[in-house]
């Protein structure tokens, strides 16, 4: 029994609910993205406007890569996670070829589920930097550090590392994204933010600045959350009333990965009620 509240415990009621908050923003997104470009619905041409896409998006984006790098610290094997993740983002891209092949939907070559495999990735490899380094105990071996003498870490310096590479990272994309083409079939110029060469993207996103909100909110949560203590309850009300919502923000990879084709279907079948006209 404790060893069960033990793991449940790892969660983090407010980053889980900040993050489901985030996707179910994203969710919208989506919905009316596809009510517009396959629809052709003019009620949703508000998502064009400035303040939308210009503000409003890349706010989402930022609290939930910002919130997906701090879960990172709670990972007992970030390597292991991370290259789940990559799979989970190429089969995402697979799926996606494939239902364009008949449907003309559009495809995800790089967006934001790839945006945090890769940052994951990155993030657990300056994780076992920062092991072999002696700044931080060895997560996957966390039992064992209880009776270690803690002080010879210095847990301070890792958090700064992350930090300094997340601000490299976002204002590299500020000299990156002048210098682009305007379009491109290289996979690699893509990743960077180059529009696809002839075809049409559900989505897209650049690895930088993204990654580097991520590796900084790696070190806020190594900053914030050092002792892995959550800041509110578990017996509370936030935590009763906020379920739903954390329940995303806990699964957040399989909500994002099934939730298109969700959406997608859901429309079909308004559509062929007549209800776009």
């Amino acid at each position: 029994m404790e060893i069960e509240e033990k793991v449940v415990r790892r969660r983090i009621p407010e980053l889980d609910f900040l993050r489901g908050c985030a996707l179910t923003l994203m969710m919208f997104h989506h919905t009316i993205g596809d009510l517009y470009d396959i629809y052709h619905q003019d009620f949703v041409a508000f998502q064009h406007s400035y303040w939308f896409y210009e503000i409003g998006r890349p706010l989402v984006l930022v609290v939930f890569l910002s919130v997906s790098g701090a879960s990172s610290r709670f990972s007992r094997n970030s390597l292991k996670r991370g290259f789940r993740m990559v799979l989970f983002a190429i089969t995402a891209t697979a799926l996606s070829i494939f239902v364009d092949g008949f449907a003309g939907t559009g495809l995800l070559l790089f967006n934001v589920i790839h945006v945090v495999a890769l940052s994951t990735v990155a993030y657990a490899l300056l994780e076992r930097l920062a092991v072999r380094l002696k700044w931080i105990p060895d997560p996957r071996e966390e039992a064992s550090h209880e009776s270690e003498d803690t002080e010879s870490y210095r847990p301070h310096l890792f958090p700064g590392l992350l930090i300094i590479i997340g601000m490299l990272a976002i204002f590299a994309a500020t000299f990156i994204e002048p210098i682009l083409p305007d379009y491109s079939s290289n996979p690699f110029l893509i990743m960077l933010g180059a529009p696809a060469k002839g075809v049409h993207l559900l989505d897209r996103m650049p690895i930088f600045p993204w990654i580097g909100f991520f590796l900084s909110g790696a070190a806020v949560g190594h900053t914030l959350y050092a002792t892995g203590e959550a800041f509110t309850r578990y017996d509370g009300r936030f935590y009763r009333l906020t379920r739903p919502i954390r329940f995303m923000g806990r699964h957040s990879l399989w909500v994002y990965f099934v939730h298109q084709p969700i959406i997608l279907f859901i429309l079909f079948l308004l559509n062929k009620t007549g209800i776009f006209g």
